[in-house]
């Protein structure tokens, strides 16, 4: 029989686990991934080549079972977000019971394979036990040595040579969860994202370096020109709204007719794009209110809930506005009232404020939420900044029958069948809201802002939304997942008008201060309504600039990936994307310095 064949078996077993997950997740999965996988076991496990038998069996019998454990949570966490567990992500435990719903669909039957090798493993201890082989303490060490000099070898080489390429995710702090994964392996991502839990935990590296304070200084305070007195602004958030269901049909039904009705009487833009990674609708408003993009790992309302920002509610609230933020779950949720106050809220209404009858999903439903709301508003002094987020279309989109008012018989799933008839609940409150705000006098001297927080979790290719949509290129997937509505009414408008310029979430509050009058200070985006193309940057360093798409190869060196054409959603020369790669990335760096290092409470006032 062959001599340490437990060990083997769990080399091989442990390997076959890291192939079913890439396949689960349809991440790339090729011989240099392989090689950086089995280096990480090498240097984690061949220690135990020098232990006895009887002790090392048990030791990777429940190193296997561990390993399956972490990797059915990263697959169900990635159906999700497309990204890997942090230990970040340990401040936002406690949000999980109330969104278990939405959870509870990402669970599959087949994960139960990645327990099976528990089992397979069992059954070669047993076969062992029956045919004993002797094994020399002397020659396990030598393989223990052997085994942990191969897999340090295997591992350090190539990241040896990405350094010596100065490539930004090694020499500097990386913009992408994984870009480390493909480049460290699956235990080498976990284990310098738990170092870097350390070190933040610590409280090390977090001064500003020479070269980060210019580039903040860059972005500095200027004086605020006064605002138009008689200006309210509201700002409506939508929940998991995607550009895809304004004007859609099905069965000769519209969706959302008033939306569809308010492009004649707003500013409608339908090229903007979410940019939320892992906090999802809490990542949306940290965005609309801040102008930075989300962190890399986990939400900055749970991470960074008492650091400085410079926020659209702080601009406001400086020129003479009274601020308010509504919302009808509970107060602690994603540890809004922390960082609502933190941010310049003068006001938080939340679930003790609104009725507690009439429940849709998590909340008291859009409709009653947004009539409420209303009511609020006219306490405030104007003028007002009323913050709204609406919440009666997030998964699992449960709704009752007798508010299902469309017939979407031709839709097979009954999840995407529901996110529709939420979707259709949730245009008949904005038409309702609307109508409120023409019959209290709050329309026309009001700037409006209303858009998708976003996209439905219901968007991957191959899926029934997808197909619907007719999604058959890699622009096609772009849009239907990043593209949310965005619409504006300026204080006096009289007439809307669609407006084709790309841009993001992050480019809302420069362009509310733009239309009021103000300088936006340490905000990374730009206002919509100027001449000047917009750069509009996702988590994973992808990013949109003009006609063109960007999607980075992250299982390559920094740098590679694919550019697009989105009018022809072919590709072409890679020339025409380049110039912005790096300025993508230095914009996710600058943004993660502003809120992972405090900086702006650095900065000299």
């Amino acid at each position: 029989m062959i001599k340490y064949l437990d060990y083997w078996s769990y080399l091989s077993l442990s390997l076959a686990k890291l192939f079913f997950f890439s396949w689960l997740t349809a991440t790339a999965f090729d011989f240099s991934f392989f090689l950086i996988n089995l280096a990480t076991i090498l240097l984690l496990t061949s220690w135990a080549l020098a232990v006895s038998y009887p002790i090392r069996r048990w030791i990777l019998y429940v190193s296997l079972f561990l390993h399956s454990t972490l990797l059915v949570s990263d697959v169900w966490y990635y159906r999700y977000f497309e990204d890997l567990l942090s230990v970040a992500l340990l401040s936002d435990i406690g949000q999980m019971g109330d969104v278990g719903g939405g959870f509870l669909t990402l669970i599959r039957p087949i994960d139960a394979f990645f327990f099976i090798d528990l089992i397979i493993y069992g059954l070669i201890l047993r076969y062992m036990k029956r045919h004993p082989v002797r094994e020399r303490k002397r020659h396990g060490r030598r393989l223990a040595v052997v085994g942990f000099t191969l897999g340090f070898l295997l591992f350090t080489i190539p990241l040896t040579l990405s350094y010596q390429r100065g490539e930004k995710w090694i020499a500097d702090d990386p913009i992408s969860n994984m870009r480390e994964y493909y480049h460290l392996g699956f235990w080498g991502y976990h284990a310098m994202d738990v170092a870097r839990g350390v070190e933040r935990a610590m409280g090390w590296d977090e001064g500003l370096t020479d070269e980060e304070r210019s580039q903040i200084q860059a972005l500095s305070y200027q004086e605020l020109s006064a605002p138009s007195p008689d200006t309210n602004v509201i700002v409506l958030q939508l929940e998991s709204f995607q550009t895809s269901v304004i004007d859609q049909q099905i069965n000769g039904q519209e969706l959302t007719p008033n939306l569809n009705r308010l492009r004649r009487d707003m500013l409608y833009f339908p090229n903007v794009y979410h940019q939320t990674h892992e906090g999802r609708t809490s990542d949306a408003e940290f965005i609309v209110n801040t102008s930075l993009y989300p962190v890399k790992s986990g939400s900055v309302y749970t991470r960074f809930p008492g650091n400085q920002f410079s926020a659209l509610s702080q601009s406001l609230n400086e020129a003479g506005y009274d601020t308010a933020a509504m919302h009808s779950f509970r107060k602690d949720f994603w540890n809004r009232d922390d960082f609502y106050d933190n941010i310049g809220f003068n006001h938080f209404f939340s679930d003790k404020d609104y009725p507690d009858q009439g429940i849709i999903g998590m909340a008291l439903n859009d409709q009653d939420f947004l009539n409420t709301s209303i009511g609020f508003m006219e306490e405030l002094n104007e003028p007002f900044y009323a913050f709204l987020v609406a919440l009666t279309s997030h998964t699992p989109y449960d709704i009752p029958e007798d508010e299902k008012r469309l017939d979407l018989s031709e839709i097979d799933d009954p999840l995407l069948e529901n996110y529709y008839h939420t979707v259709h609940f949730v245009d008949a409150a904005v038409g309702q809201f609307i109508e409120r705000l023409k019959e209290e006098g709050l329309w026309d001297e009001t700037l409006l802002v209303m858009y998708g927080d976003h996209d439905s979790g219901l968007t991957a290719p191959g899926e029934e939304m997808a197909t619907i949509e007719g999604v058959d290129s890699t622009v096609d997937a772009f849009q239907l997942d990043r593209a949310v509505p965005l619409f504006i009414k300026p204080s006096g408008l009289t007439t809307g008008e669609v407006i084709e310029a790309s841009g993001g979430q992050i480019d809302i509050a420069p362009t509310i201060l733009d239309l009021l009058g103000i300088s936006p200070a340490y905000m990374l985006g730009d206002s919509l309504l100027n001449d000047t193309p917009n750069l509009t940057v996702f988590r994973t360093g992808a990013f949109r600039y003009e006609d063109h798409y960007y999607e980075p190869d992250l299982t390559k060196r920094s740098g590679s990936g694919t550019c697009y054409s989105v009018e022809t959603e072919k590709p072409v020369a890679f020339d025409r994307c380049a110039p912005y790669i790096d300025r993508a990335a230095s914009q996710l760096r600058l943004s993660d310095t502003i809120i992972e290092k405090d900086a702006l409470s650095q900065m000299n006032p």
